[in-house]
């Protein structure tokens, strides 16, 4: 993989002085800081809503930490993974419409060290992101409803940030395989729901990744784990679409 140093060393740069420094750590940082305070505050606002209908009594129960816990990982799927999506559509098929994938492949760097470039700053960035917006929603809700084991929550998050890895190798696999970002992001998108939808399929997610998003739910609510399956075909299929995203862009005409 000649020259893939360099090349991290660029792509970490265009991270950091770029947008995409602000998209998914921004959206971590806000949902984290966000959280616990919609968490304090919907009971009130649902008694609210039910003062103004006559003859409609609702009794909600004080919010707690597990509220803000859970409205954390309820914001990371599925609007924390679409946006990955679409951020990602773009990360080769972006340069190849732009000419500047040629440019850096005339330099001594092979197609290889190209994409396994790609795929490790995205994942340096969501991992920074997911451990900035998990201590900051950890601090905001100790202030808000005071020190709770968080236990659950970081496994819970554990296994949303393998998910989103996995779903960061499927969009690159995406954007080496089509020209167009678009139809990158609409792969991308089929995708994410086609995992979705299996995974309210007993079989599928018992054994496959399609149950990491039932995994995580159930390390949320402290529910027994059957995470053995869904960690080890999503690692499995980690390591296999990104050898796959090599091949792919080895075999495109730029």
């Amino acid at each position: 993989m000649t020259g893939f140093r360099a090349f991290m060393a660029k792509e970490i740069t265009e991270i950091v002085r770029t947008w995409r420094l602000w998209v998914i750590p921004g959206m971590l940082v806000f949902f984290g800081l966000t959280s616990p305070i919609i968490a304090a505050i919907t009971p009130t606002l649902v008694k609210s809503m039910a003062s103004s209908q006559r003859g409609i009594a609702i009794t909600v129960p004080p919010p707690t930490a597990f509220d803000a816990y859970a409205q954390f990982i309820k914001n990371l799927d599925p609007l924390v993974l679409i946006a990955i999506v679409i951020s990602a559509a773009g990360v080769v098929s972006g340069e190849r419409a732009s000419g500047t994938a040629i440019l850096a492949l005339t330099k001594p760097l092979s197609r290889a060290g190209f994409v396994w470039a790609k795929i490790l700053t995205q994942v340096i960035l969501l991992l920074a992101a997911t451990a900035l917006g998990t201590a900051v929603c950890l601090g905001m809700t100790a202030v808000v409803f005071g020190v709770r084991s968080p236990n659950g929550f970081l496994i819970a998050t554990g296994f949303w940030l393998l998910y989103a890895v996995l779903l960061v190798v499927v969009m690159t696999l995406f954007s080496a395989a089509f020209r167009s970002r678009g139809a990158a992001a609409g792969a991308g998108l089929a995708f994410y729901f086609f995992v979705l939808l299996l995974s309210n399929w007993g079989p599928a997610a018992h054994y496959g990744f399609f149950g990491l998003p039932l995994t995580m739910r159930n390390a949320l609510m402290g529910k027994p784990l059957s995470a053995g399956w869904p960690s080890l075909t999503a690692a499995l299929a980690i390591a296999v679409v990104s050898l796959l995203s090599v091949k792919v862009f080895e075999r495109q005409e730029l």
